[in-house]
């Protein structure tokens, strides 16, 4: 039935079911904030207990948590064509996400774990629920790679809860942390990322062939399976040559989709960060195997300068986009710049703390406060945007 021309225009509202990434997103960043913030607040005295484990559950199960509960509650539903998640639903995956993060943040690490747990099985439930019944479509077949990072984060964590009870092996440990800190991860941003990549970041309109759904679903099961097999094999003392594999694995999947190639054709600041995040991520698992000693210090390059400026650079372009401003990620963007700068001077100064122990505590309060300072420019940049509706729907 056409429109009548005299009719009012009603602008598009902000709907937090279809578009739960403006929850999680300013969730996230706090996260963040109060993660880095543990090594000041010890080094001042306010703190009555070591941070190391509360510190880094806080960066992946709160930030890297919390921002991957909003992409994939927003973006999920519309691939497959099911209802939005229901107000029950993310009343229950915002509870566990923050109760876990002021759980980890007060040293209730295992508290924080179990909710952990809660949260992201509920997910995969209600997410399984719309694929098998209610869904319309298949989801990008990468999402198989996905699944398997989440599936391995849940089994770390819940390996970690039952190490509180029963002692673990070397192997145990190690496995349990690489499953929740590399597999959670890797996997979802090599799944994702050969398919959203290019599409967010190519300024000129290209054509994308379909794929074969089945023939790429099998070679994300086996790319999962091959970094899974690189996990395994790292805890059980394959600590130089296992994080080399993982990070060919990743690169050679991204390059197949052809990632790199379409960042030719890609202009403006959003793109290059991009580019920088996927350099860090490759360059810090080919880098945390060269030492054992010094492992977790150049590992930051993988945490700070690969998961840091990926998350940052995805969540601008979400949040500019489904904001009506998708202008933004196009051309030079001055704030990007210096986000990228303070980021990667954060990730310096980390890996540093740890290599010349005589600066080690004023490096931490460093980083901190370098994470601390980007994350508030990004937030006036990008997060604000998540309070504005697109106008056209």
């Amino acid at each position: 039935m056409p429109r009548c021309r005299f009719a009012t225009k009603r602008d598009a509202g902000i709907s937090l079911q279809k578009e739960p990434f403006r929850l999680f997103f300013p969730a996230g960043i706090l996260a963040s904030i109060v993660g880095v913030a543990l090594w000041p607040l010890l080094y001042a005295g306010w703190l009555d207990f070591y941070p190391g484990e509360a510190h880094a559950r806080l960066m992946v199960q709160g930030f890297v948590g919390a921002f991957a509960l909003g992409f994939l509650g927003t973006a999920f539903p519309k691939m497959i064509e099911s209802p939005s998640l229901t107000w029950p639903e993310l009343a229950v995956l915002l509870s566990g996400n923050l109760g876990g993060m002021i759980a980890i943040a007060l040293g209730h690490v295992t508290a924080g774990d179990g909710l952990f747990v809660l949260t992201w099985v509920s997910l995969l439930g209600f997410l399984s629920v719309r694929l098998a019944f209610l869904g319309q479509d298949l989801p990008p077949p990468g999402f198989v790679l996905a699944g398997i990072g989440l599936f391995a984060g849940v089994t770390g964590a819940v390996m970690l809860l039952i190490q509180r009870i029963n002692l673990p092996s070397t192997f145990e440990r190690s496995l349990a942390q690489l499953l929740l800190y590399e597999a959670f991860i890797l996997c979802p941003i090599a799944g994702i990322g050969g398919f959203l990549f290019s599409r967010f970041f190519t300024v000129t309109s290209t054509s994308v062939p379909e794929p074969n759904w089945n023939r790429e679903a099998f070679l994300a099961l086996a790319v999962g399976a091959a970094i899974i097999g690189t996990i395994i094999a790292q805890a059980s003392g394959w600590a130089r040559s296992a994080p080399a594999a993982r990070a060919a694995i990743i690169a050679v999947y991204l390059i197949w989709h052809g990632v790199p190639l379409r960042f030719r054709t890609s202009q403006g600041t959003l793109s290059t960060m991009l580019k920088i995040a996927i350099g860090c991520l490759v360059l810090g698992l080919l880098l945390s195997g060269l030492s054992v000693i010094y492992s977790v210090a150049l590992k930051h390059i993988l945490f700070i300068g690969g998961y840091g400026l990926l998350i940052l650079a995805v969540a601008s372009r979400v949040a500019w986009g489904h904001s009506g401003n998708i202008h933004l990620a196009e051309g030079t963007r001055r704030s990007l710049r210096f986000i990228v700068g303070i980021v990667l001077l954060a990730m310096a100064t980390r890996v540093v703390a740890d290599l010349i122990p005589a600066i080690r505590v004023s490096h931490h309060v460093y980083a901190a406060l370098s994470w601390v300072i980007a994350t508030v420019i990004w937030s006036a940049a990008a997060l604000r945007f998540v309070a504005i509706a697109d106008r056209d729907g």
